[in-house]
């Protein structure tokens, strides 16, 4: 069973850091950063559930839960498995997937994001190419973003159009 603890002193700084980047704080997301000593992701967001909140009295609570040996452990040898500029990219790319709307004012998780096989990867990468496979991927996400916003467009001009016909008719 996994065992949460509290998170280094530098942890919650690099998630204090990212999160006044990223203007999250400003809006009133709050984010408490944990270890966890089993998990198979390096890091995620997780949003607190009503009750937590309520109890604890922090609203838009968002848990950043990190693996703590990938964080904190050292290998055989006594070497640090990551070093600082790699555990800020983990958090920031977690923390990203974090936004909230503020007409709805709801806090959400979750972005497009893209997938590629590592070994695809690893073959990209001994060409020299592998920027290119990543663009080509990011084109793909760019790309179904364009096609539904371009969806919603014709909705509502239809929407519009529509409404228009309606006040015409009376």
């Amino acid at each position: 069973m996994a065992k949460y603890s509290q998170a280094s002193q530098e942890v919650e700084d690099l998630v204090n850091d990212i999160a006044n980047e990223l203007g999250l704080v400003h809006l009133g997301v709050d984010f408490q950063p944990i270890f966890v000593n089993k998990s198979k992701e390096v890091c995620k967001v997780v949003k607190a559930n009503e009750l937590f909140e309520y109890t604890s009295k922090r609203e838009d609570l968002v848990f950043v839960v990190c693996n703590e040996e990938a964080f904190e452990g050292t290998d055989p040898q006594g070497h640090p498995y990551t070093d600082e500029k790699t555990k800020y990219l983990w958090l920031r790319t977690e923390m990203e997937k974090v936004s909230y709307d503020t007409e709805k004012c709801k806090l959400n998780i979750g972005c497009p994001s893209i997938v590629l096989p590592i070994g695809l990867y690893e073959k990209f990468k001994e060409e020299g190419k592998d920027a290119i496979l990543i663009q080509n991927a990011l084109l793909g996400q760019y790309t179904l973003a364009k096609i539904e916003q371009d969806k919603k467009e014709e909705a509502e001009r239809k929407k519009a159009l529509k409404t228009k016909k309606k006040k015409g008719d009376e």
